[in-house]
């Protein structure tokens, strides 16, 4: 049982990493997205991202696992794997785009993945690194590329051991990814960010910034007559923010599924003049700080 499945019950010391489980994880997080799908404006959004997690489900089970690099220094232990990919994310690419095929695309989606299907190994890697950057040229065949990065990285997090240096600001200590959000868990009221590529998670104190780790000036902003246990964190002192999901009312949340569900929280946040500190590789092309 990885540390991600142990609960953590009042007065236990907090565990600074939990790694993921990707076998659980996105069958889990396929059927978070269906149920929030039923009745949400975005519906039809949100079940084909459904389709690309079943796809990333598909791929963790099924393809051969790639090659651990070696850590390099003081950094992050996966930070080469995202820089130097194994070819095995492309073959989770192949079983996302198979997985997206499944049901209807917009005509724009469906023209990424006969672009996908057909590009070179040497285009697929240059548009991981564009994804992987923050900036991706083709918005439209970014969240299948993103789909398959994700899953690749996070089944090489899970075989990591949990120990792991203290992260240097909002970066993921595993990966250096960029964070997605935070969840608070139910009883215990601890704090994880969760990272956006590896799906690792990382204790930060909750009266600390999860991006600048100031203490004080977070404001807590939510959506009027929106879900209940969903917010924005948002600091003063570096006017960045980050969703947080408490496990104790938002009981089903995933870190992934509930922000892609959330973008009207990013619309009026941003608003505010806070810079969105999170990437989500399902659903890129937000701003952030």
């Amino acid at each position: 049982m990885s540390p991600a499945a142990l609960p953590i019950t009042p007065g236990d010391a907090p565990p600074p990493l939990r790694l993921p489980e990707p076998p659980l994880l996105f069958r889990a997080r396929a059927e978070r997205l269906e149920a929030l799908a039923s009745g949400h404006a975005a519906g039809d959004w949100l079940r084909f991202l459904a389709r690309l997690a079943r796809g990333q489900d598909r791929a963790v089970r099924a393809v051969p696992s790639g090659v651990m690099p070696r850590p390099g220094g003081d950094g992050p232990p996966l930070a080469q794997a995202a820089a130097r990919r194994d070819p095995a994310w492309r073959a989770m690419l192949a079983a996302v785009l198979a997985a997206a095929r499944g049901g209807a695309l917009p005509a724009a989606a469906s023209a990424a993945v006969a672009r996908l299907e057909a590009a070179s190994p040497d285009a697929l890697e240059a548009l991981a690194d564009d994804v992987l950057a923050g900036a991706p040229a083709d918005l439209a065949a970014a969240p299948f590329v993103g789909a398959a990065l994700q899953a690749h990285l996070t089944r090489l997090a899970a075989a990591l051991e949990p120990a792991t240096p203290a992260p240097a600001g909002a970066a993921c200590p595993v990966c250096g990814g960029a964070p997605v959000a935070s969840v608070v868990l139910g009883d215990a009221r601890v704090r994880y960010v969760v990272c956006g590529l590896c799906s690792a998670e990382w204790h930060v104190p909750r009266a600390q910034c999860p991006v600048c780790r100031e203490a004080g000036g977070l404001s807590y902003l939510e959506v009027e007559g929106g879900p209940r246990g969903v917010a924005a964190e948002a600091c003063d002192h570096c006017h960045a923010y980050l969703k947080v999901f408490d496990l104790a009312e938002a009981h089903s949340a995933d870190a992934v599924a509930d922000d892609a569900a959330t973008l009207v929280l990013d619309l009026l946040t941003g608003e505010r003049g806070f810079l969105r500190a999170g990437a989500n590789p399902l659903a890129p092309g937000g701003e952030r700080a």
